[in-house]
């Protein structure tokens, strides 16, 4: 499992933002809650810039108290992005049930 969870990273982090703006910590919790994967840092930040760098999501600082988050969104850019790599996961399992 862990392994089908790093490979589609991008595609699963992208629909978490899809359902509500995450903070990257909520994003590992929610990945680990759902598949019992635990990301470290090293994997899930640079993956988070890469996405925001490609234009997919969106990072915006918000003070909390007496520390900040960065709390990400999902943009329309990365919604197609999501959409069509959806249709792709289907398609291939459409195939192998076959």
């Amino acid at each position: 499992m862990e392994r089908l969870v790093k490979t589609n990273l991008d595609l699963i982090v992208l629909r978490l933002l899809k359902e509500k703006p995450r903070w990257g910590y909520e994003i590992n919790v929610e990945i680990k809650d759902q598949f019992k994967v635990y990301l470290s840092a090293g994997t899930l930040y640079p993956l988070l810039h890469s996405l925001e760098d490609k234009g997919f999501l969106e990072g915006v600082w918000k003070p909390e108290g007496g520390r900040g988050r960065r709390i990400y969104k999902i943009t329309p850019k990365g919604e197609e992005f999501l959409e069509a790599g959806e249709r792709a996961l289907r398609r291939i399992l459409l195939r192998w049930g076959k």
